[in-house]
């Protein structure tokens, strides 16, 4: 099985070139090139064409987007493009050449007020980037309606900068020593990426295999937690004092982020076979994750 994975220098697209290591994969990266990977602007028609050409694989993963807020609040056209008009570009290029293409979203699709939600459940995201991320799966449909659709939720694991993940950068903040609020209204569900990577390996494996097309899943951890329960744990876990670290509805106030989005991932584990049970849990794995960022030192 041939592989070309999109925005495989990010954190899940790591983890993704992981999964794939013992087989032909190309990943491609752009703004933060490394070795191994062939430079493609995933925003240019040409060179995603031009990518696939020469990689000809048998299914294309899309891990390319823009999930930081920062850049989603002062440069909200980068953050469309990034986040809509890639997934657009990249499944039309799949399409034409007769290729498979799994496309990656997330559970901000969703307002977080009934869960657990399905696939099939009705989307109602609350902020722009769950708005950015339900437009590209309808662009991902109307142009490649046998592409396969995967949404996670919040991911963690080996990361590069602290802001590459929310809980390394909460980690961050928390070891700091100075006052910081963490929402305490939103639950998140976080999940390791190499659970997620996996399930992308297994599901682009049943892709190639004709066993799945124009389909949406959920995959996600299913213990969850608020911003500042997770930084509590972590400083317990660390033995760092936590009377700088405050209980606040920040994220809630701003509306961006659904309140639980947590995901039923029931269908997902029939069709793989695979885990009858997520057994990685998060508390059993987020102390070596964090390790290297809860010592950094503060300006």
């Amino acid at each position: 099985m041939r592989v070309l994975i999109f925005g495989a220098s990010g954190l899940l697209g790591r983890a993704v070139m992981r999964a794939f290591a013992d087989g032909h994969v190309t990943g491609t990266g752009f703004r933060r090139q490394r070795s191994g990977l062939i430079r493609v602007d995933a925003t240019s028609r040409d060179a995603v064409w031009h990518a696939l050409d020469q990689a000809r694989p048998d299914v294309v993963v899309n891990c390319v987007g823009e999930r930081h807020g920062r850049v989603r609040a002062e440069e909200p056209a980068r953050a469309h493009e990034l986040n809509v008009s890639v997934a657009r570009l990249i499944a039309e290029a799949t399409c034409a050449y007769g290729v498979r293409l799994l496309h990656i979203s997330s559970d901000y699709v969703f307002d977080g007020i009934a869960p657990p939600y399905r696939p099939d459940s009705w989307c109602r995201p609350q902020g722009f980037y769950g708005r950015l991320k339900l437009l590209a799966e309808d662009m991902v449909r109307a142009v490649h309606p046998e592409a396969v659709i995967l949404r996670l939720p919040m991911l963690y694991g080996p990361v590069e900068y602290a802001a590459e993940s929310d809980i390394t950068e909460i980690a961050q903040e928390v070891s700091c020593g100075r006052p910081v609020e963490l929402d305490d209204a939103c639950i998140r569900y976080p999940t390791h990426v190499d659970d997620a990577a996996q399930v992308c390996r297994r599901l682009a494996t049943a892709q190639v295999q004709g066993r799945l097309v124009g389909t949406v899943h959920h995959w996600s951890a299913q213990h969850g937690f608020t911003n500042y329960q997770i930084g509590l744990r972590i400083a317990r876990h660390f033995c760092l004092p936590a009377g700088h670290i405050k209980a606040g509805v920040r994220d809630l106030a701003g509306g961006d982020q659904p309140v639980d989005p947590r995901l039923d991932c029931t269908d997902l584990r029939a069709v793989l076979g695979w885990p009858p049970e997520n057994d990685r849990t998060f508390a059993n794995n987020f102390p070596h994750v964090v390790a290297p960022w809860v010592r950094s030192i503060c300006p």
